[in-house]
């Protein structure tokens, strides 16, 4: 085998991030030709992970292609997402598991499919590829967390579309180094109201404080350092509370990015003078949120 290193170091990423992976070398001896046995695997799977080097794999008598390369093309018919590797050409790699002549060329017509069929990354070392399993699937995995997360909050879909659960969802996970260790503000009379986002937060290591009040928020302010605060905009029968806690907070020369949180949005209306935005909107909220730390983080 010419990926026993590589195979093992990526299984064990897997694992460190709660997953559980299937290689054929753990098969066992089963009553099943070996296409059967993978294809199997691959309904039971929940993505497919490929490694591929300088060989392009066994071909079943009669057949015209790797059983490699069936298990990529019957996890894109099952509609199974794939995180495929591609060993990096400069790499130096051993002599005897570098294939030639014919199945030197269907290797490289299957991985030029490949590219053009999903977003492949390189690699050379196992630590290298250990490294790069983890990375992509994990964001892959907390992306559907937070999605799972935002198709679980009440009334979604008058605060939010799918399309914009989904692509904020992908988007978080993206940014997860520059979400990581943030801090924010959220200034609200009824902190439940924001427990749908305090709990993404914490999903993505961004640590949060809660005041429920103008005077409050501001002490916070002085006393700490917050790369954005996010408040509402009424408070008890004050509706335009959230504009005097910006005016103040302007006054006493403090520049953090504040986002407005509303029950009703009149775009009409436009963004208040010196806010960062405001919306009614979960997913327009974590997008300006990105938005605020890209900018200050990024």
């Amino acid at each position: 085998m010419d990926l026993v290193s590589h195979r093992q170091a990526a299984a064990q990423a897997m694992e460190r991030l709660g997953q559980q992976g299937v290689r054929m070398e753990i098969f066992g001896a089963r009553p099943l030709e070996a296409p059967t046995a993978c294809f199997g695997e691959i309904v039971d799977s929940d993505v497919l992970v490929g490694i591929y080097a300088h060989r392009y794999g066994y071909i079943p008598p009669g057949q015209m292609t790797s059983i490699t390369e069936q298990e990529f093309d019957f996890a894109q018919e099952k509609e199974k997402p794939a995180f495929c590797f591609i060993a990096d050409d400069e790499y130096p790699w051993p002599p005897k598991h570098i294939e030639a002549g014919p199945s030197h060329d269907l290797l490289l017509k299957f991985k030029k499919r490949l590219q053009t069929t999903v977003i492949t990354d390189s690699f050379t070392t196992p630590d290298d590829l250990a490294f790069k399993v983890s990375s992509s699937l994990g964001r892959f995995l907390l992306s559907l967390r937070l999605k799972q997360d935002l198709e679980n909050v009440p009334g979604r879909d008058s605060i939010s579309t799918s399309l914009g659960r989904s692509q904020i969802s992908r988007r978080l996970a993206r940014l997860e180094n520059v979400l990581k260790g943030a801090r924010v503000l959220i200034v609200n009379d009824v902190p439940t109201e924001m427990s749908y986002i305090t709990d993404i937060f914490d999903k993505l290591g961004i640590e949060v404080q809660i005041e429920t009040s103008t005077d409050d928020a501001l002490r916070s302010l002085r006393l700490n350092a917050y790369d954005v605060a996010i408040s509402d905009m009424q408070r008890g029968v004050v509706q335009d509370e959230g504009i005097k806690l910006l005016a103040q907070m302007r006054s006493l020369g403090m520049t953090v990015p504040l986002i407005f949180t509303v029950g009703r949005f009149n775009p009409t209306l436009g963004t208040p003078p010196f806010a960062f935005g405001i919306t009614n909107r979960i997913d327009e909220l974590l997008n300006l949120l990105c938005d605020a730390l890209e900018r200050i983080r990024g």
